[in-house]
């Protein structure tokens, strides 16, 4: 008992030592960065110079909605439904199954939209298809993709808003699989970052969104096709002025010619983010586009995100927390986080602006090492970048059961003491004899070393 008190002790004066984890009076979390489902984002005010309708900027590694604009307002996916096409051919298809190509996929494309001149009763591979739709941003591919893996694109469709809704996006109805315009087709960013996020996890999704090229191998109704990206933020080879070395994949996606949109992902540093741009506004002269206003957006979001923050750890796993009293306990709990936690934030940040609030659940004995005791919350100023679980770092025990030692019967103790009493003897025994053979051993050599002097004193006399 006396032990346990001291031990409570110490991490006492460590807490007190860590002055900045002081809990607060906070509000709901739900009004903090944290998540993509983070209701206030750490930057709250317009960056400037941006033209686009909605925004989300997420760093992925901390899981911290850094930036955010108009981010559940309703938008034109644009082309961004392939995003969601890519994910469900990966979850459901072989890569590596042969698609024919049909007459109804075709004909479900409008004259004019992008396309890889895919031709009725092609035999093309599913993985062929993908590159086509996510690096030539081809609608036709997006249309036979569905009918491989649906039979037809209402059951296709049905699919995306039933995967749509198992994300968590709460505002995002799908009525094709290309993103080509309809009245009744809507998102928001925050809906596409949270899809592309769930993309994100799957390898091969990696690759068709960082893909800068790829060549598609003849079929038996084309020759071999040369795909190069529309995302130019990843290339070198397209516009040279929009190459950016710090995005590293993207799909993009465009309602008209000056109206554009952009879903990436960049990296620098210790940190990576996902970069959400919806309808952000170009320019043109004449025919020619003078402005990306998908590429100039983004730009400047990563120069605004990369520039002012950055990735810290906020709490270590096994670290000593907050200690709480327990009912019925013989001593009190200390909590400890249930592993690291990271977050984003503005690099010139203070110490001491990092502060903790505590949410113990009704703590009762016994209590066993590394069960969830409540949660953790870290606010930064008044919002909430991170929560985790919250762990008992050692037992409690109730009254009268800590260290208790059963003493041993009468009967046992007798029995234990025969058993030595036989062991003993046993050993005193096996003793005797050893010395008694070794004393007989002895004294034959001696008899015979005598015998052989006498021998020798005949033979010589």
């Amino acid at each position: 008992m006396k032990k346990t008190r001291l031990f409570c002790l110490i991490y006492t004066v460590i807490m007190l030592a860590q002055c900045f984890m002081l809990p607060v009076n906070a509000t709901s979390v739900a009004q903090g960065a944290d998540t993509l489902d983070g209701a206030v984002p750490l930057n709250a005010a317009k960056v400037e110079g941006t033209t686009a309708k909605s925004v989300v900027l997420y760093e992925l590694g901390s899981d911290t909605l850094v930036y955010a604009f108009a981010p559940d307002e309703r938008v034109d996916p644009s082309g961004m439904n392939k995003i969601m096409t890519a994910l469900l051919a990966l979850e459901l298809g072989d890569l590596e199954s042969m698609v024919t190509v049909t007459r109804s996929a075709l004909d479900s494309v409008e004259i004019g939209a992008m396309s890889a001149g895919l031709k009725v009763e092609e035999q093309i591979s599913l993985k062929d298809l993908l590159y086509c739709m996510m690096v030539g941003s081809a609608n036709d591919a997006a249309a036979v993709i569905a009918d491989h893996i649906s039979k037809d694109q209402a059951s296709f469709v049905g699919l995306m808003n039933q995967r749509a809704m198992e994300l968590g996006c709460t505002d995002t109805q799908f009525m094709n699989a290309n993103g080509l315009s309809h009245e009744k087709q809507y998102t928001t960013a925050r809906d596409l970052a949270k899809i592309t996020k769930a993309a994100l996890e799957n390898p091969t999704f990696v690759e068709l969104f960082s893909a800068v090229s790829y060549t598609v191998p003849a079929t038996n109704k084309s020759e071999q096709r040369e795909l190069k990206t529309t995302n130019y933020m990843i290339s070198k080879e397209s516009v040279r002025t929009e190459f950016d070395e710090r995005v590293t994949g993207g799909k993009t996606g465009a309602l008209t010619t000056t109206d554009r949109s952009l879903i990436c992902t960049a990296e620098q540093g210790d940190s990576k983010y996902l970069s959400v741009v919806m309808s952000a506004k170009g320019s043109v002269n004449g025919n020619a586009v003078t402005s990306f206003g998908n590429f100039a957006d983004t730009r400047k979001l990563l120069d605004f995100a990369f520039g002012q923050y950055g990735v810290r750890q906020l709490l270590y796993a096994g670290q000593a927390m907050e200690q709480f009293s327990v009912e019925g306990g013989q001593n009190d709990v200390i909590g400890c986080p249930s592993g690291d936690l990271y977050s984003a934030l503005p690099k010139e940040m203070l110490i001491e602006d990092v502060r903790f609030q505590y949410q113990p659940e009704a703590l009762k004995a016994p209590i066993k090492e590394g069960q969830i005791i409540g949660t953790i919350e870290v606010w930064y100023q008044d919002n909430c970048v991170g929560q985790c679980d919250m762990l008992a770092m050692f037992d409690v025990h109730q009254p009268g059961t800590h260290d208790l030692i059963l003493m041993p019967t009468a009967e046992e103790t007798a029995n234990r003491n025969w058993i030595t009493v036989l062991l003993i003897a046993g050993i005193a025994v096996l003793g005797v004899v050893l010395i008694f053979v070794l004393v007989l051993f002895i004294r034959r050599r001696r008899i015979l070393k005598q015998i052989e002097r006498r021998h020798k004193l005949i033979r010589e006399g």
